[in-house]
C-alpha cells in the first residue's frame, strides 16, 4: 500500500504541478493583456495629448503670423505717419518763413493777427469809402464795427496786438474824428 502511495503522489503531484502551471501560464497570460491594454490606453492618452498640443502649436504659430502682419502694417503705418510729420513740418516753416514768424511765435495767433489786421483795413477802407461818399449811416457802422471788434487800443497802435500801427494808426484818428464831429 505505501507503494501504491508513493506511486499515486508523483501522480498526483503531477496534476498538481500541471494545474499549478496552468494557472501560472493564464496568470501570465493576463498580466500580459492587461500590460498590453494599459500600454494602449496610455498610447491613446498620449497621442490625443500630442494632437491637442500639436494643434496649439499651429493655433499660436497662426497667432504669430498674424501678429507678424499687423507690425508689418504698422510699421508701414509708422514710416507713411512719419513722412507726413515731416512734410508738415516742412510746410510749417515754410509758412513761418512767408510771414516772417520766428520759430517760438504760435502759428495761430500769428494767423488770426494778420486776419484781424486784413479785416481791420477793409472796414478802414469801408469807412474812408463812406465819408468820400458823405454816407453818415454807413460812417457809424463802420466806426462801430470797428470800435466793437478790436478796441480803442488796438486801433490806435497802443496795445500789444494792434491791428494799426504807426500811418495806419494815425489815419485811423483821422477818419474817428471826421466821423465823430
Amino acid at each position: 500500500m505505501e507503494e501504491k502511495k508513493t506511486e499515486a503522489n508523483p501522480c498526483e503531484n503531477k496534476k498538481i504541478s500541471k494545474r499549478y502551471l496552468a494557472f501560472y501560464i493564464i496568470g501570465l497570460f493576463s498580466v500580459a493583456l492587461v500590460l498590453i491594454l494599459l500600454s494602449y490606453v496610455t498610447q491613446l492618452r498620449a497621442d490625443k495629448q500630442l494632437a491637442n498640443l500639436n494643434s496649439e502649436l499651429a493655433e499660436r504659430d497662426t497667432t504669430v503670423q498674424g501678429v507678424e502682419q499687423k507690425l508689418l502694417v504698422l510699421q508701414g503705418t509708422v514710416s507713411k505717419q512719419e513722412e507726413d510729420l515731416k512734410n508738415q513740418e516742412e510746410q510749417m516753416t515754410a509758412l513761418r518763413t512767408m510771414l516772417n514768424m520766428t520759430a517760438d511765435e504760435d502759428l495761430v495767433t500769428v494767423l488770426k493777427q494778420r486776419l484781424d489786421e486784413r479785416d481791420a483795413y477793409y472796414h478802414l477802407a469801408m469807412l474812408e469809402k463812406a465819408i468820400d461818399a458823405d454816407d453818415s449811416v454807413a460812417k457809424q457802422q463802420e466806426l462801430t464795427y470797428l470800435q466793437n471788434t478790436y478796441g480803442l487800443e488796438r486801433l490806435d497802435g497802443t496795445a500789444q496786438n494792434a491791428v494799426f500801427t504807426g500811418e495806419m494808426a494815425q489815419r485811423y484818428a483821422e477818419l474817428a474824428l471826421k466821423v465823430t464831429q
